[in-house]
């Protein structure tokens, strides 16, 4: 067997294109059954992968007094996107699958690490004209705030041209620094808080981390909100990219069908060294 794909055939069960009449005989049990298996927020896909016992899904299946009987690895195959047609171009699957589902060792995720970050697709009007600016926001843990959402990349738009002046920072602000923040909670709404948090001219700065904030095109995209030469529309599609794991990089996206393979799935899976594991993360960062 060359890849993991030889594996999902062994767990048709959470195939979309198998009959819903092998699993149940009503629709209303299908429906019931796809909103089980959908992995509805990011939260719940990093309960799945560490095989949480009081995640979501076992929670479920004890309000329905079910026997939970999902072995590890059928819970890891169901956390991938199965329509891919690239799992069988993908050389490192299998060695990935190996590892993620060592039942003596397994891996784990967290969601208050830092090795993780959200690329969101931003709209913003610019001279009338919708464009996109890709951001990155990454998780940090502040000492008096909890963990928090902040802007850690700003990706390339041809409006991020000329020499960069610098930023005011106003002494008001300076006096509660970290005081603003955008919650764990807002990829859950498409970072709709990302309105509020550029829309909050005194305090834009508690936003973006420190080390973006040296950057020219940070300084460039601060100075077009400031300026309100450009304003943020809306959030139109996120991916989440995780370096938690020892020498691999992965993708997770959210596919809305209905089906029992629904919701944030692993999309992509890279096997990549340690030491070049910051290269890709500054690629990421575009820093």
């Amino acid at each position: 067997m060359k890849t993991i794909a030889g594996v999902f055939l062994l767990f048709m069960f959470v195939c979309p294109g198998r009959s819903s009449a092998q699993f149940f005989s009503t629709d209303d049990k299908l429906k019931d059954e796809m909103f089980l298996r959908e992995v509805k927020v990011i939260d719940e896909f990093i309960e799945r992968f560490n095989d949480d016992k009081t995640s979501f899904i076992r929670k479920e299946y004890q309000k329905q007094n079910r026997a939970y009987d999902l072995p590890r690895k059928e819970i890891f195959i169901s956390l991938f996107n199965l329509d891919n047609p690239q799992w069988n171009k993908n050389t490192y699957l299998e060695e990935f699958f190996r590892d993620v589902s060592d039942s003596l060792n397994p891996p784990h995720l967290s969601f208050t690490d830092t090795n993780w970050y959200s690329e969101a697709s931003c709209t913003f009007v610019y001279n009338k004209k919708n464009i996109e600016i890709p951001l990155i926001l990454q998780i940090q843990v502040a000492k008096n705030h909890g963990a928090k959402w902040m802007i850690a990349g700003i990706g390339d738009n041809p409006v991020f041209s000329g020499a960069p002046s610098s930023i005011q920072d106003p002494d008001s602000h300076k006096a509660k620094e970290g005081f603003k923040f955008i919650p764990t909670s807002s990829y859950a709404t498409n970072f709709v808080e990302l309105r509020n948090s550029f829309a909050d001219k005194k305090d834009i700065l508690d936003y973006f981390e420190p080390a973006l904030l040296a950057t020219d095109r940070s300084k460039q995209f601060i100075n077009l909100l400031l300026q309100n030469k450009l304003e943020f529309k809306y959030v139109k599609d996120i991916k989440f990219h995780f370096y938690q794991l020892p020498n691999w990089i992965f993708i997770v996206e959210q596919f809305d069908r209905k089906s029992l393979n629904s919701g944030w799935l692993i999309n992509d899976v890279k096997k990549v060294p340690e030491l070049e594991k910051e290269v890709a993360k500054k690629q990421l960062l575009q820093r």
